[in-house]
């Protein structure tokens, strides 16, 4: 059944946050939502069966509380199930029959993504959301990070169809990791800044292209300077709520990557993001 909504809970505050989030989500369009607690493997803290069955016993009990406290808010059926396991593995798992699954970012550091949820979001066959914040209310302001690829426009996509009645703005990021070589080429300092100033007329150009496919539905904005940490500015400038970004495959083979934009966005954003699937295409080297 791959048209419904997975969250991966566990016992700390994030996993109320994520069962929420999920919760959202799911009402927004209509789908059923499934919560998933994963009680892993304790061999290797040499606890004895008796204390391991006491915390999976726990587990349940706080799948139980956190489903029916949802069925009270919930529009859509809310089902609940407690596994054993890999907790990264089983998640990814059970993404295989979902539409999107939901994680939460690291429990120990809400502001980092913790190993967990990086797993899923490059192992998942679908669309994941790592949650970060106290969910609120819907998502009310999203943007696209984009660099005007295929990948770029699978993101969009993404936004539009799971976050439609936000206000969505594609960023592109221009790099400036050039500009040194430049001045070591032998380019003055009034040079490199021209040469960029042009640059970033040309991508603004570019932009202006790439939003015209999906009209008065996304606004366009290019910022300067080196990505991530250009868009985690505009996201703290702007309050944006959540960034999407474009998970690039490589196909039926385990070697799966992020991007390195993906990648940083996923690290260091202060809020939440969206890792929209790209199909893979993986060649032999």
């Amino acid at each position: 059944m791959n048209d419904r909504v997975v969250a991966g809970i566990d016992l700390t505050p994030i996993g109320r946050r994520v069962a929420e989030r999920a919760r959202l989500v799911a009402d927004a369009h209509g789908l059923p939502l499934h919560l998933v607690s994963i009680n892993e493997s304790s061999s290797e803290a040499f606890l004895d069966d008796g204390l391991g069955r006491l915390l999976f016993e726990r587990y349940q009990k706080n799948l139980v509380d956190v489903a029916n406290w949802l069925r009270s808010r919930a529009t859509v059926p809310v089902t609940h199930q407690a596994l054993r396991g890999s907790i990264g593995w089983e998640l990814v798992r059970e993404a295989k029959k979902a539409s999107l699954v939901v994680v939460g970012t690291s429990a120990v550091d809400v502001e980092r993504c913790g190993p967990i949820a990086r797993r899923v979001s490059i192992m998942s066959t679908g669309d994941v959301l790592v949650v970060r914040r106290q969910p609120r209310m819907p998502y009310r302001k999203v943007m696209a990070a984009v660099d005007f690829s295929k990948h770029s426009e699978t993101a969009v996509e993404a936004a539009l169809r799971w976050y439609p009645e936000s206000e969505l703005t594609a960023v592109f990021s221009l790099p400036d990791r050039w500009d040194p070589a430049l001045s070591e080429a032998g380019l003055f300092d009034v040079e490199v800044v021209a040469a960029r100033s042009t640059r970033l007329k040309l991508a603004t150009e570019r932009m202006e292209e790439f939003v015209a496919r999906w009209p008065s539905r996304v606004k366009p904005l290019v910022v300067d300077g080196a990505p991530p940490t250009a868009i985690d500015e505009v996201v703290r400038r702007r309050g944006v709520d959540l960034v999407v970004v474009a998970n690039r495959g490589a196909g039926a083979t385990r070697m799966i990557l992020l991007g390195s934009v993906a990648d940083g966005v996923l690290e260091t954003m202060p809020g939440d993001v969206h890792v929209a699937r790209v199909e893979g295409e993986f060649r032999r080297p």
